[in-house]
């Protein structure tokens, strides 16, 4: 039973360290990408997203 603790806290904190890593690199796209000239001209220049479908 100790075994399957200790494996399961190893696991979860590989997995903590994962989402962290995920987290910032989200923070970075939201934050500090737009402030980047040439990624700013590329994010102008897609199209709109339009979320509902119109029929």
């Amino acid at each position: 039973m100790n075994e399957l603790l200790g494996e399961a806290i190893v696991d979860l904190g590989i997995l903590a360290a994962f989402l962290a890593v995920l987290g910032v690199g989200g923070l970075i796209a939201d934050y500090v990408f737009p402030h980047i000239p040439f990624i700013q001209r590329f994010l102008d220049s897609l199209p709109n997203w339009d979320d509902e479908e119109e029929e």
